[in-house]
């Protein structure tokens, strides 16, 4: 009889078990913190410091295509001016008299006719305005005035230049109030250059 008493019932053994089996189960307990402070990936980061390199590279490469075409342009102007010079410096050296100085306005003169243009009849002899117009005053005074051209021509010292000769020959016709009025008017007729003195062609 006592060793009925002392085992346990079946009921009681399952409610233990029971009890046991219904209890939460217990995780180490893991911090918000640590989640949030976690290390971003290199992929991450790499992604992210590409995206702000990216708008100033673009930047940077198109300041430096505009400053490389701002320098290619004054480059080209600089060389097309110098061309210029030194068609002007050939010109004066190696046209040594006014009578060629007188030639040279006539065939511009024709050739104006046929370009209706300055700029393209400059062109076309391979000159400069400004070594037209330094000179143009020979021009105008043999054909308005030749008797007033050969008279300074005759006086020419030697070795004076064609633009010092140029010179004299505005001085004359600046000096004489009717040959003035008659080479502005050839002008607005065409039959001498238009030029106007200090204005572009």
């Amino acid at each position: 009889m006592d060793t009925l008493g002392e085992k346990e019932s079946p009921s009681t053994g399952t409610s233990a078990a029971s009890t046991a089996s219904t209890r939460p189960k217990r995780y180490p307990k893991q911090k918000l913190g640590s989640l949030d402070k976690r290390k971003p990936n290199k992929t991450d980061e790499q992604d992210g410091s590409a995206s702000d390199l990216a708008p100033t590279a673009t930047l940077l490469l198109n300041k430096e295509k505009q400053e490389v075409k701002l320098l290619k342009e004054r480059l080209e102007w600089q060389m097309k001016r110098t061309e210029e010079l030194e068609k002007e410096r050939d010109f004066l050296v190696h046209t040594q008299t006014p009578n060629q100085i007188l030639g040279r306005y006539k065939s511009i003169l024709k050739t104006l006719k046929k370009t209706k243009t300055m700029t393209k009849a400059f062109h076309k002899h391979g000159i400069d305005r400004n070594t037209v117009v330094s000179t143009s005053s020979i021009g105008e005074l043999a054909i308005a005035a030749h008797n007033n051209y050969q008279e300074l021509l005759s006086e020419r010292p030697i070795g004076e230049t064609v633009l010092a000769f140029a010179k004299r020959c505005e001085a004359a016709i600046q000096g004489d109030v009717q040959v003035k009025e008659t080479i502005e008017s050839m002008k607005a007729d065409g039959a001498l250059l238009p030029i106007r003195k200090g204005k572009p062609v």
